[in-house]
């Protein structure tokens, strides 16, 4: 089994076994929503990304049987207070979890979730990470109430924990999971960067790659985290940015197909002998038939 704890995910060819109805073998990524960065007119914690679960099985999942699917959204930003946190993703039995909310003002309240939110300026414990097993995610950054910063701090990513802040600077979002699979490069589940005066904290791959979302500083706005990435959103010396909405990869022999319910967004691409599917929105009724 391979934890979302590691910086790199890399699909290889799968030894499948294509006739009957027996076992085949399938790898999965479901992450989750990420968070929204905490709100009230004072540097704000970021938020952290949604939980990231993966692995590989090859005596689990037959044809003719109806397994979930559900894409957890990003949690909605520009509000006040702590942070929304991101809504979970689910595949067959495995639910990763939405990624926690960032903290506001002084000692006031983060989320915890796959990723903890960071704090607010002035500190208080930050938000925590599922650690397992298996591990989701990492903790928030602790924020500073030291001038002329008051950094916040940054998300909790699916690789690394969110950095705290000080007093000159902002924390930076933890890393996410690097996924590569036919042609797909991304990192998936950045933490947000926290919010501050003056500089910004940025998201855990400098939102590059579309994950978590930069932080604000009153004047620059904060980034939300990208579609389909679990990123959390940007902190700020003001509100915090959304949450980037989740994803489920499926990895499977192309000897296999898949039939998607109504309510399913999907794209699919062979490579190696696979097909790899990506899952960009599904709802809490939906389901994924391999035949």
């Amino acid at each position: 089994m391979i934890g979302a704890n590691v910086s790199a995910f890399s699909i290889g060819k799968a030894v499948g076994r294509g006739g009957g109805e027996g076992p085949f073998e399938l790898t999965y990524a479901v992450q989750a929503g990420g968070a929204s960065g905490g709100g009230n007119g004072n540097p704000m914690g970021a938020g952290g990304g949604g939980g990231l679960l993966t692995a590989t099985d090859s005596s689990t999942y037959v044809k003719n049987t109806a397994y979930s699917v559900t894409v957890g959204a990003g949690g909605s930003g520009y509000g006040t207070h702590t942070g929304n946190n991101g809504s979970n993703s689910t595949f067959a039995s495995h639910t990763s979890t939405g990624g926690g909310g960032g903290g506001y003002g002084g000692s006031h309240g983060v989320g915890s979730g796959g990723c903890g939110g960071g704090t607010g300026y002035y500190g208080a414990p930050a938000g925590t990470g599922i650690a397992g097993p298996p591990r989701q995610g990492y903790d928030g950054g602790i924020g500073s109430g030291v001038s002329p910063v008051y950094g916040s701090g940054g998300g909790g990513g699916t690789a690394s924990a969110g950095l705290n802040g000080t007093s000159t600077t902002i924390g930076n979002g933890g890393a996410g999971t690097q996924i590569s699979a036919s042609g797909l490069t991304q990192k998936f589940g950045e933490g947000g960067g926290g919010g501050g005066f003056g500089s910004v904290g940025l998201g855990g791959g400098n939102n590059s790659t579309g994950g978590g979302g930069n932080g604000g500083n009153g004047s620059v706005l904060p980034q939300a985290g990208g579609t389909n990435s679990g990123g959390g959103g940007g902190g700020n010396a003001g509100n915090g940015a959304s949450g980037g909405s989740g994803i489920i990869l499926l990895i499977y022999p192309t000897s296999v197909t898949a039939t998607f319910s109504a309510g399913v967004t999907s794209s699919s691409s062979t490579h190696s002998g696979n097909t790899v599917t990506q899952i960009t929105a599904a709802g809490p009724s939906d389901t994924v038939t391999f035949g």
